[in-house]
């Protein structure tokens, strides 16, 4: 039976390879096959855009199931932190960790809520000369483009906010990784 920080660090890991295959589909999708009139059938690397598309859609599920578990994980701690993040004696380096997670956490909100809205909410489809019904559909004043948008650059924020996540839990992963790596060719031997 795997430890807490095991378990943590199996999960971490699953989800930020699912995040970063996201991510690599979702700019692939947005500068290299991007949306427009055909655009569905263009082809990169053997796949149409329809089944980039796809893929993005359900590793966004995954990531958004490894995020909601790492949040489960570590519950207590955003609950003990987030009750002192204005006292004066809690360490400067856990303040700044927590209001990161915090932009963290607007990011990934902004970037996952996007997302479901443009997969579930919003029918895509485009103009078709004016056959689609939804091709001007409006949700909470936002049209579909402006989702879109939303979706993107919320994205690039989450991105650079992992970044910097990881810069500030970097001796943790080292440490970490390099455990793992032990009990894995110890059990080997």
């Amino acid at each position: 039976m795997p430890n807490k920080n095991q378990l943590n660090f199996w999960i971490d890991l699953i989800t930020f390879v699912l995040f970063a295959l996201n991510t690599m589909t979702g700019l692939l999708l947005w500068f290299i096959i991007p949306s427009g009139s055909g655009s569905r059938f263009a082809v990169f690397g053997t796949l149409t855009r329809a089944v980039w598309l796809t893929l993005h859609k359900w590793l966004g599920l995954g990531v958004l199931g490894g995020v909601a578990t790492h949040l489960a994980i570590h519950w207590q701690w955003i609950l003990c932190v987030g009750r002192r993040c204005f006292d004066p004696n809690l360490a400067q380096q856990v303040k700044k960790n927590l209001w990161l997670d915090i932009l963290l956490g607007l990011a990934f909100g902004g970037t996952s809520l996007s997302g479901l809205i443009l997969w579930l909410v919003l029918p895509s489809g485009g103009w078709r000369g004016g056959r689609n019904p939804y091709s001007n559909s409006v949700l909470l004043s936002l049209s579909r483009y402006e989702w879109k948008e939303l979706h993107n650059w919320t994205g690039l924020a989450m991105l650079l906010m992992i970044a910097i996540h990881l810069v500030f839990h970097w001796k943790w992963v080292v440490d970490i990784t390099r455990r793992q790596v032990s009990n894995v060719s110890s059990i080997g031997e």
